[in-house]
């Protein structure tokens, strides 16, 4: 009698909002308040998930390459659906107000936005300080490390300020946009099948000698979900920065450079912010030479703060307007 009381009055309190514009804004606001998790999190499980999986799964490398992308494709499926499955029966069980609790913890847990202000402002902080020490550099190159894969520890302020923003730039898309699209289409199922899907891919998807073929499937599956995300995200970084820099950026054959995603939504930053991004970058201790995207200045730390700002409007102009349409 308490729990359909309860139930009932929940209904009732979201009865004037939205069920999914309520469950949008509390993840957010609770990803604000509190970031990701530092000591535990449930991706961690997932993780030693993955590894065992691999473990009993992957073929050896000398297996015929048709048998590698249909145990990349098993190795998948067994990995990922599991906990989507989970998830979709608990939905059945629960009452409707422990399914719409469920499911703001389900997109908080999936939304990284405060983390990458976080990993972005590391950066910023010891590069803003006027003259700039080389105490102060080499700690914005620490911040920087940890999450680029590039080679950190002789890049310039200006590199540095590069690397930060076109991070930020990217997994603004991944982190934050992507995962609010899913949930939006197909509710908490949705956004955990996409965060599960975008973890495995960072764990199978490198184009090394033992997981070419093995996270084949991973990999491009992560492509296909956020191809309609990114594709948003290059207008959502345009309406909040130069607009037709940003759309003419995001249209050039260069923007396709890194993948069919993260390229064109980093030129459309690069363009929304009017700077220039990609170029030469060192990896492994080899320097690639990348195409330029976006147009204007050379990347400042000032740029990086903007980068940050540009990804907090989006967010805020997503909010909105999911908001007053759903």
């Amino acid at each position: 009698m308490i729990l359909a009381n309860l139930d009932s009055s929940f209904d009732g309190f979201l009865g004037v909002f939205s069920t999914a514009s309520f469950i949008l804004v509390a993840a957010l606001v609770l990803d604000r308040l509190l970031g990701e998790p530092k000591t535990w999190h449930p991706l961690i499980w997932f993780g030693r998930w993955v590894d065992l999986c691999r473990k009993h799964i992957q073929l050896p490398l000398d297996a015929s390459l048709s048998r590698q992308r249909l145990v990349s494709v098993l190795a998948w499926l067994v990995a990922v659906l599991p906990w989507v499955l989970i998830q979709l029966a608990l939905f059945w069980l629960l009452p409707s107000w422990l399914d719409t609790l469920l499911s703001v913890v389900v997109l908080y847990f999936a939304i990284g936005w405060q983390s990458l202000r976080e990993h972005a402002l590391a950066i910023y902080q010891p590069l803003s300080v006027s003259p700039l020490s080389a105490e102060k550099l080499d700690e914005a190159r620490l911040a920087v490390s940890y999450i680029v894969s590039r080679d950190t520890q002789n890049l310039d302020e200006s590199a540095v300020a590069k690397a930060g923003i076109e991070s930020v730039l990217e997994n603004g898309s991944d982190a934050i946009f992507a995962p609010i699209f899913w949930f939006i289409l197909f509710g908490a199922p949705g956004v955990l099948l996409y965060r599960l899907a975008n973890t495995l891919d960072a764990m199978w998807g490198y184009k090394t000698e033992s997981l070419l073929h093995f996270g084949w499937f991973a990999a491009r599956f992560d492509d296909v979900l956020n191809y309609v995300p990114a594709r948003l995200v290059v207008y959502t970084y345009g309406a909040c920065g130069k607009w037709h820099s940003a759309i003419r950026s995001a249209r050039r054959p260069s923007a396709r450079w890194k993948s069919p995603n993260a390229g064109p939504v980093m030129a459309a930053g690069a363009g929304a912010l009017g700077i220039q991004l990609g170029g030469e970058a060192p990896y492994f201790g080899k320097v690639e030479t990348r195409p330029i995207l976006g147009e204007g200045d050379l990347p400042t730390p000032q740029h990086l703060k903007e980068a940050i700002w540009l990804v907090d409007k989006s967010v805020i102009l997503w909010g909105l307007v999911i908001c007053l349409l759903v």
